[in-house]
Order: C-alpha cells, then structure tokens, then sequence
C-alpha cells in the first residue's frame, strides 16, 4: 500500500471528496426509508393528504440532490483513478528504463507489456470501485442496522446477524482469490510472450511450415491461462448466490418476525415497510461490495505485481564522471571474466587486453566464442563478473549512462529501426545532433546513397522494422546511428555482415579518415573485415588465443591460417 499512497500527491483531494460525497449520497438513502414509513403511518393511514404531498416533495428533493452528489462523487473516483493509474504506469516505465539490460532480460518483455497495459489497466478499476464503494457500502450496511435499531431494536438482531456471516464469507473469499488471480496474470505474461515470439518469428515459421506446431503451443498456453482463469473465477462465482441466499432468507425471517409483530400491535405496517427497505438495501450493496471485493482483489494482485517490479535494485551503471566528448580514448580490460544469468559456464574468460587510443582493433573467432559479448561488456550493456573495464582510464562503473553513450558509439549485426524518418532513426532523439552531424555519418558510413535515392532525403519516413530497406541498408544506417554523435570509441558488432566487398572497403576506409580519430573496434567473422586493423584478437572458447597483426597472425597461430585459407585463398593453405 505504501507505493499505491506515494502515487497520490495531487490527487489526494480528489480521493477524498470522492467518499466523501458517496457518504453524502448514503446518507439521504437512509433517511428515505424513514420518510416512507412515515408517509404510510401518518399520511395514508390517517388520510392527511398534505403529510404526503409534503414527503413526497422531500422525496424529489433528495432524488435531485443526491443524483447531484453522485455524479460529483463518480466524476472525483474517475479523476484520481486515472491520475493515479497514470502516475505509477509512468513510474513502472522509467523503473523498466533505468534497469540494465541483465536486469530487463530477467523480467521478460512480454511481462513488462503486461503491467504496463492489462495490470494498470487492473489497478485503475480497482481505485474507482475502492473510491465510490468501498466506504459507501459497509457505511450503508452498518448504517441500515442502527436504523433498524431505531425503527425496532429487537428485529435488529437479523440485520447484525446477517452482516456478521456475510463479512466471514467476503473475507474468506478475497484470501483465496488474491492468490488465483496472481496466478491468472502470470499465465497471462506466458501467452503474451508466446504471441509476440509467434509474431517476430512469423516468417520463419511459414517457412519451415511450422505453422500448426506453432498454434499448438498457442493454444496449449491459451488452455494453461483458462484453467488459471476458471480457478481465480470459481471463488467470485459463488459469492453472489451465496449473498443473495442470506440476505433474501434473512427477509424472510424479517418479514415473519414482523407479521407477528404486525399482529401483536408492536409494530405498524409502515415500520415492517422501513425495514423491509433497509434490508433490501442491505443486499444491494452486500451484492455491491462482493463485486468490488472480486475487483479489488485483481488489482491487489496487479498492485503486488507492479510493486516487485520497483523492488528491482537495478544493476546498471550509475556513476557520475562523464568523459571529454569526441576525442579518442583507451579502452583497457583487466582479468575480466563473465557469465550469463542462470548459465553455470563462463562465456568470457579472463579477458584482458589494452586497446590505445585512436587505434583500430579486430575481434575475430568462430561463432560462439564470445565476441559479442566481449562487445556488451565494453559498451556497458553487462557488467563483468570479475575484474574491470576502463575507458579512458576511468572504470566503466563509474561514469554516468549520459556520459557512457556518448564516450561510445556501437552498431549491431541487427539494426533496429523504428517507425519515422531516416533522420529521426539516426539521431535517435539526440537533440544536440545537427543537420551536418547527421549528413556526415551518412558518407562516412556509406549510406548517403540511401538517402539519396529517396525523394524525400533524411525526411523518407520508414514502417517499423525498416522494412523496404535491405539488410545491407538498415546495417549501413546503424553505424551512422553510431557515428552521428562523434563518439570517442566506436564499436561495430559484426554490422557489416551484410555489405559488399566494394562498399565494406570504403566504410573502413571512410573510419580511417574520420576527423575525431576515434579507437574503432571492429567484430567480425571475417579475416578480409579485419586483415588491415592495426592489432588483431583472436577468440577460442571465451579466451583470447592470440594478438598480433595479421601478418604476424598467420605466422603464430593455426587457427587463424585455417580461417585465412578458408575465406581468402579459397581453402589452399
């Protein structure tokens, strides 16, 4: 509950005056039935026809005064359901963007979506029902008993009787489905990961005809979630009928005690009528609060949800330094070792190498040994699990994530693009980044004949994804993603993977020349990428097995004969 109050602030009003006038619109609903009873006794029985008209008055009175006080009532429950939906939405967001990579894997994608969406979706009923019920209902319930006390304080005894074994029943039920419903959302996080793996992989899926072995996974998670439904929703099924049961045989028993007091003369015709009507009032908002009771408890569960999420002690860098903008700096990793969460295996082992500045280096090694990896650990993205990275001298845990991205440009093999123009896909929302930042990573990463073979230029507006665009396209736009904020250390993960030799070429030519003499870092699994780096680095296993230049690769390690002869002299050694 204390992360639901913190996200209350301006909306503190609002969730106050919203029971408030609730109680209000309570109030005149208990007095009704008074007014009746004497509108039947001292009006109709005894014939004064002005008694009536006069109550009836009092009636339409209420009536408008409180369809006025509830509809202000319903309008504050609103206000600060959404407000305060909106603010912890909004907190989950940033909690998600501040977590490292490692830490964002832990939870899932398909998790995140759901509490962004369904679950806060959960959380803001749960608060409009809680805001207009919660203290309405019980207060309606307790407040027809002390009526009915007044009216007649032996019959009041069903009244306290029937509350007492309904609010037994309402609390049994929200312990058990608290749980059910937790489960129903996790089942709901399965089926929403299995769609969007579905969706990413439809083309694949297609093409290996995998179609039915695809739907049945669907549909075995499809199943899973029901079952989890069905059970969270057999505990709120019985909860109405069995409401209904007691409070409809508690008037019964009302209706046969008044009879007899009807006759006895202790009780007259428009008492037995006022009681009548709080006990019908008593199960309108019993049947109320039992809805609310199921409502509140999948949000509860939501809440409980969204609150492990901002308990996350996130892994990711929070220094403070920040490092001199575009000029070339070191990159030095000592003994650094890493393993991947929940693997008992080391992927990188005891890494070290001292990479000058404005140097450029080659990572190669087959597929698997842990190049990219090595890749993660120097941009940051995961943290090494022994020893430590250094840029520019500083260890990589200490400088600011402000600083870190803009100290390091990196390309992946995979480019991802998003729904917008050329330009806004290059400087991704770097404000700072002029038209000429922008159009200079264009040539120097090649790609400024894509940009020119569009009317539009850098305006050439592209669908998610990057559809339209070649592999070798959306990878060229990547490095000027990269190179666009002149960055000291520029990374390039296996990006030209879908190149030409011709334009390959001139992109390491074009990093040779840029202004800011950047250390580049090339990764690749081709020698003829990396044959004319200044220093190589072989990987084998997560190790490094050699450093050299080429030349002198050839001379000193088999391996790196073997992939030369394979990729360059045609497998002749």
């Amino acid at each position: 509950m204390k992360f639901l109050l913190s996200h209350v602030g301006k909306y503190k009003a609002a969730s106050v005056l919203s029971p408030v006038f609730k109680l209000l619109e309570a109030c005149f609903e208990l007095i009704v039935p008074l007014i009746v009873a004497g509108m039947i006794d001292q009006g109709i029985n005894k014939g004064d026809m002005d008694y009536v008209k006069s109550r009836i008055f009092i009636l339409v009175l209420f009536a408008v005064v409180g369809f006025a006080v509830a509809i202000t009532a319903q309008y504050f429950a609103a206000y600060s359901a959404c407000g305060i939906s909106s603010s912890i939405r909004k907190s989950m967001h940033d909690k998600l963007q501040s977590l490292s990579i490692a830490d964002y894997e832990k939870i899932g994608s398909s998790s995140a979506v759901t509490l962004l969406t369904s679950d806060v979706n959960q959380i803001q009923t749960g608060i409009n029902l809680f805001l207009r019920l919660l203290l309405r209902s019980p207060f309606i319930v307790v407040g027809a008993c002390i009526m009915a006390a007044t009216v007649k304080p032996s019959m009041a005894l069903i009244f306290a009787g029937c509350t007492l074994l309904l609010t037994v029943v309402i609390a049994l039920n929200m312990k058990f489905s608290i749980v059910r419903h937790r489960e129903s959302r996790e089942g709901l996080d399965s089926l929403v990961k299995k769609t969007a793996n579905g969706i990413a992989g439809e083309r694949v899926i297609r093409g290996f005809n995998k179609t039915a072995d695809d739907y049945g996974k669907f549909e075995a998670k499809s199943r899973s979630l029901k079952r989890s439904q069905i059970k969270a929703a057999d505990f709120a099924a019985w909860l109405n009928p069995l409401t209904y049961a007691v409070v409809n045989l508690s008037i019964c028993l009302l209706i046969y005690r008044g009879a007899i007091h009807f006759n006895s003369g202790t009780l007259t015709d428009g008492q037995v009528v006022a009681l009548y009507n709080y006990m019908s009032q008593i199960l309108i908002e019993l049947v109320k609060l039992a809805n609310l009771i199921v409502s509140v408890s999948r949000a509860y569960a939501c809440l409980k949800r969204a609150e492990s999420l901002m308990e996350i002690t996130s892994t990711a860098n929070n220094g403070t330094k920040v490092l001199e903008a575009s000029k070339p700096l070191s990159l030095t990793m000592k003994n650094v070792s890493f393993t991947y969460q929940g693997n008992q295996e080391e992927s990188v082992k005891d890494f070290s190498i001292d990479i000058r500045p404005g140097e450029m280096i080659g990572i190669i090694g087959s597929t698997g040994c842990g190049k990219s990896t090595v890749a993660a650990l120097m941009t940051g993205v995961y943290n090494c699990t022994e020893g430590e990275v250094l840029i520019g001298g500083i260890n990589i845990r200490e400088l600011s994530l402000a600083g870190l991205s803009a100290s390091v440009g990196m390309s992946l093999q995979k480019t991802r693009l998003f729904k917008g123009s050329l330009k806004d896909n290059i400087a991704l929302g770097r404000e700072e980044l002029s038209d000429e930042d922008v159009n200079s990573a264009c040539r120097s990463s090649c790609s400024d004949d894509v940009v020119n073979s569009k009317k539009e230029g850098l305006g050439y507006v592209i669908s998610d994804g990057g559809a339209g665009l070649s592999g070798g396209q959306r990878q060229r736009i990547g490095i000027a993603r990269a190179l666009a904020g002149k960055p000291g250390i520029v990374i390039l993960d296996d990006s030209t993977s879908a190149l030409d030799w011709g334009t390959e070429k001139k992109l390491l030519g074009n990093l040779r020349e840029l202004p800011q003499k950047p250390t580049v870092i090339l990764i690749s699994q081709k020698v003829r990428t990396c044959m004319n780096c200044d220093r190589i680095i072989l990987m084998d296993d997560g190790k490094i097995e050699a450093v050299a230049p080429h030349e002198e690769l050839l001379k000193i390690s088999e391996n790196y004969r073997y992939l030369n002869s394979l990729q360059v002299n045609g497998g002749a050694v």
